[in-house]
C-alpha cells in the first residue's frame, strides 16, 4: 500500500514538474514567435495567391504592379473599436462590355480580383479589445462608365488574434506573467461596398464597405463582428 502511494505521488510530482517546465519554455519564447505562428498560414496563402496571379500576368501586356492596387484605411465600428487596415488587390480577370447609347458607347467592366489585408484594432478607452487580423480571398467588382464601382468580397481565409492585457498564471506556487496572452480564431468574412476611381490616375481612388466576420470557436461558440472599412487606394504605375 505504501509502495503504491509512493509511486502515485512520484508520478503526480513528475507530471507537474514536466508541465511546469513546458510552461516555462513557452513563456521563454519571444513575442515575435507567437505573432509569426499566428499569422504564418495567412501570409503563405496571400503569397500563394499573388504568386499564382503573377504567373497568369506574364502572358498579359500589363505589368504585375500595373494590375495591383494598394489600400490604406480605417477599420472599426466608429464607437469603441478602431484600427488601421493595409491591403492589396490584384486584377486577375476582366470582362469588358460596350453598350451603344444615344450619347455614345457605354463601357461596363466586370472584374475578378485577388485581395489580401492585414490590420490592427484596439479600444482606446479600455485598451482591452486589441487584435491583429489578416484575411485573403476574392473580390467581384462592377465598374460603370463613370468609374463608379460596386463590389462583393468573399474571404474564406481569415485569422484573428486577440491580444490581451497583462495576464498572470499560477504554476505550482509560482506566479508569473504570460508572454503574448491571447487566442487565435479562424475568421472568414464577407463584405459589400462601393467606391470610385480617379480619372486622372490609373485605378486609384476611394472605397467604402461593410464587412461581416465570424470568429469560430469563440468560447466554444461563434462571435460575430460587423465593421466599417473606408480609405484610399493607390497604384504606383503611370497612367
Amino acid at each position: 500500500m505504501n509502495l503504491t502511494q509512493s509511486l502515485s505521488r512520484f508520478s503526480h510530482l513528475y507530471s507537474l514538474t514536466s508541465y511546469g517546465q513546458a510552461i516555462k519554455r513557452e513563456r521563454g519564447k519571444p513575442y515575435a514567435y507567437y505573432l509569426c505562428s499566428a499569422l504564418l498560414p495567412i501570409y503563405l496563402a496571400i503569397i500563394l495567391l499573388l504568386f499564382t496571379a503573377k504567373l497568369t500576368a506574364q502572358e498579359a501586356p500589363v505589368s504585375f504592379l500595373g494590375k495591383t492596387d494598394f489600400k490604406a484605411g480605417y477599420f472599426g465600428n466608429l464607437s469603441s473599436n478602431h484600427g488601421l487596415n493595409l491591403g492589396a488587390e490584384y486584377l486577375w480577370k476582366e470582362k469588358v462590355k460596350i453598350k451603344e447609347r444615344r450619347k455614345g458607347p457605354k463601357t461596363i467592366k466586370h472584374q475578378l480580383l485577388l485581395n489580401g489585408s492585414l490590420g490592427y484594432s484596439t479600444n482606446f478607452a479600455t485598451r482591452t479589445q486589441n487584435g491583429v487580423f489578416a484575411y485573403s480571398g476574392l473580390t467581384l467588382r462592377r465598374v460603370n462608365a463613370k468609374s463608379r464601382e460596386f463590389f462583393v468580397e468573399l474571404n474564406p481565409m481569415g485569422l484573428y488574434r486577440s491580444v490581451l492585457p497583462t495576464t498572470y498564471e499560477v504554476v505550482s506556487d509560482d506566479v508569473s506573467t504570460v508572454s503574448f496572452p491571447g487566442r487565435s480564431y479562424y475568421a472568414p468574412s464577407i463584405a459589400i461596398g462601393i467606391g470610385r476611381f480617379r480619372k486622372e490616375a490609373k485605378r486609384s481612388g476611394w472605397y467604402f464597405n461593410l464587412q461581416y466576420t465570424v470568429l469560430k470557436n469563440y468560447n466554444a461558440d461563434s462571435f460575430h463582428l460587423l465593421s466599417l472599412h473606408f480609405g484610399r487606394k493607390f497604384n504606383f504605375t503611370r497612367k
